[in-house]
């Protein structure tokens, strides 16, 4: 990537941590993730690498979040007038351009019962009074940017004149708009497929300008969660984002050493374990990779939702040996 004296100044400002940068360059110019050994394994405490960039991550967005759209856009290198996403709306057309397949999901895919996810799980949703019920309460998506073989045959999409490779990204999560609720499921964008995929980083050009979970997951929740004959009435009727099954090895690290904290070294059932968002752990976990995606969500849709913040976070699992369930709250 050739840097311009404007996106140097990005680059200088993301190195600190900030998450600042506009939305097309960002995942070319954030700080990239620690190398997996850094992250240490999933049952032990995030190094100091791992954990003081999360926190700084989390501290940038909690300090956003009470902003106006424009002053959060002058936290930009360069400043901007608006820290809003440039996608709007349902993004199907959007979608299609840059290369994104709507995936028709079985029935199957779309459980949140206490066979898929645990007692605990149950006993939570029934507590915040989530409805849980797939196609009903919950409406499933999938977006995938082609697939494993596309990537592998290097099969092209045609987007502003030009070709671009698709790079087997997906993102699959749940919406119930009544209830105020998105969940995120199982995701991988853009830039993290090409090195999964390519073993490398991406060259320029090659992701697609749509391609930010943020970005998805708002095509979702505008749809809501009866997409084939309404869309969500209520766009700004946001309670509980909540990361399902985590998986990721860097959160998995931040949640353990969040939990130290607490003398512990194991996630519990639900009640699980809370955090505040004025708290150092709070922040790391916001600022982790299952949690930054609802920083970027709140900060960048504040014409479409209204100013929104996170103030705390619960840890918990649903049922015996399975991954943890992070509910963010929304205020």
């Amino acid at each position: 990537m050739k840097l311009t004296t404007t996106t140097t100044l990005a680059l200088l400002a993301s190195t600190v941590c900030g998450f600042y940068v506009p939305q097309v360059a960002r995942s070319q110019l954030l700080p990239p993730n620690p190398p997996l050994h850094l992250t240490r394994r999933a049952d032990e405490p995030a190094s100091d690498e791992v954990w003081n960039r999360a926190k700084c991550y989390g501290g940038n967005f909690v300090k956003v979040f009470p902003m106006s759209d424009a002053d959060a856009g002058q936290g930009y290198s360069p400043k901007r007038d608006s820290a809003q996403s440039r996608w709007k709306g349902d993004l199907k057309e959007d979608l299609k351009k840059w290369g994104w397949t709507e995936n028709k999901l079985q029935k199957s895919v779309c459980e949140f019962d206490e066979f898929a996810l645990g007692k605990g799980w149950v006993d939570a949703a029934k507590q915040l009074n989530i409805g849980t019920e797939g196609w009903k309460d919950i409406w499933c998506y999938r977006f995938s940017h082609g697939t494993v073989w596309d990537v592998a045959g290097e099969k092209k999409y045609k987007a502003d004149d030009k070709d671009h490779p698709y790079t087997g990204a997906y993102g699959q999560f749940g919406v119930n708009a009544k209830d105020g609720v998105i969940l995120a499921m199982d995701n991988l964008m853009p830039s993290s497929a090409i090195k999964k995929n390519k073993q490398r980083d991406p060259l320029p050009g090659e992701v697609p300008a749509l391609q930010s979970l943020s970005d998805l997951l708002w095509g979702g929740w505008y749809r809501g969660s009866q997409p084939e004959t309404s869309t969500n009435s209520d766009v700004k009727n946001l309670k509980y984002l909540i990361s399902v099954s985590v998986t990721n090895a860097e959160s998995l690290s931040i949640i353990q050493r969040a939990l130290k904290a607490k003398d512990k070294t194991t996630v519990s059932y639900w009640p699980g374990d809370s955090f505040d968002l004025t708290t150092a752990e709070g922040q790391a976990l916001l600022g982790s990779a299952n949690g930054r995606r609802w920083g970027y969500l709140l900060t960048q849709r504040k014409n479409d939702i209204g100013i929104k913040k996170i103030d705390g976070v619960t840890v918990f699992r649903g049922k015996e040996h399975s991954n943890p369930i992070m509910i963010f709250y929304v205020k």
